[in-house]
């Protein structure tokens, strides 16, 4: 497997897992209901085959999968920190 089609893979795994995670919890949120909805999937899905390409040397692919999850998942995403630069554009 290539550092893309892993990178890739663990993004694939990582969204399913959050999705689930998300809708199962008790206390869902209907209003978070685009971080699972078929845009909100397909646009992190868009995103990630955009970055699959741009992966710094210095990640491994999954280092970049945890990278590019917590900032394209809105329930994931650290509103203290700023976009790493190599997801920028994606």
């Amino acid at each position: 497997m290539t550092k893309q089609e892993q990178f890739l893979w663990a993004v694939q795994t990582l969204v399913l897992t959050n999705s689930i995670n998300v809708t199962s919890h008790p206390s869902f949120d209907e209003s978070k209901r685009h971080i699972v909805s078929f845009t909100g999937v397909s646009n992190a899905v868009r995103a990630a085959l955009a970055a699959s390409e741009k992966i710094p040397e210095s990640l491994t692919p999954f280092e970049a999968a945890l990278e590019f999850c917590g900032w394209m998942l809105e329930n994931l995403r650290d509103d203290s920190k700023t976009m790493p630069g190599w997801i920028y554009g994606c």
